[in-house]
């Protein structure tokens, strides 16, 4: 079998995500950082580039909209057919337990889901798609340069797969796709949450599997840990 893809983020895996993120450490806040049962919390707070988003009924969404809350980010798209449906459901489950004990944590986490396919998703259907899971979601996206500036950044991992005639086809970066191909994929994408801070910063990366009892801890925790620093 031909195995072709197209990478749209330039990079290869969590774990080289993760390496990147722990080793850019020049200029940044650092965090003291607490016992977590499922968070990876960054030894340094990490700015986010590229952060020009939109959503439907808010125009732009970006680094402003951020501080001041704390925010989960995830990256997906609407036409994911597993990982994206489960991971949602997680967060929303997540925020329905904060909504039923509110002291189990403060200050409620604000969700975003980051479209990685604006070619298709667009930002009302976005929306709708996001609200399904939770009425507070937002559903944002931006144009494909855009996101992959953002994803970069954050050290976010996707891929966009074609397929022809049942068989991976691999298209290089910076090579032209058929124009019948043009909607012909699905996109492999990481389950990783990314949690910001109210500095709209990269605090803190919540990895799979994920538990909403366990992620509710591990935020408290954290926030915690910030309120005292």
């Amino acid at each position: 079998m031909m195995r072709s893809i197209q990478n749209l983020s330039g990079q290869r895996g969590l774990l080289c995500c993760l390496v990147l993120l722990v080793t850019l450490s020049a200029c940044e806040k650092t965090v003291t950082k607490p016992a977590t049962e499922a968070a990876f919390v960054l030894p340094q707070t990490q700015a986010v580039t590229g952060f020009e988003l939109q959503h439907v009924q808010r125009g732009d969404y970006g680094h402003a909209d951020a501080t001041g809350q704390w925010s989960m980010l995830f990256f997906g798209y609407a036409g994911c057919p597993d990982v994206c449906p489960t991971e949602l459901y997680l967060m929303a489950e997540m925020l329905r337990a904060i909504e039923q004990n509110p002291a189990h944590l403060p200050r409620s986490p604000q969700v975003v889901f980051v479209s990685v396919d604006p070619q298709r998703d667009t930002p009302d259907a976005l929306q709708q798609y996001a609200a399904f899971y939770h009425p507070s979601f937002l559903g944002v996206t931006a144009a494909q340069p855009v996101i992959d500036r953002l994803a970069k950044s954050m050290g976010v991992y996707y891929e966009r797969v074609y397929y022809r005639g049942g068989e991976v086809l691999e298209i290089e970066a910076g090579e032209n796709v058929p124009a019948e191909l043009e909607n012909a994929y699905l996109i492999n994408h990481s389950a990783a949450i990314y949690l910001l801070d109210p500095e709209a910063r990269l605090h803190a990366i919540f990895t799979p599997p994920h538990d909403p009892a366990a992620m509710i801890r591990d935020l408290a925790a954290i926030q915690q840990r910030w309120e005292e620093s």
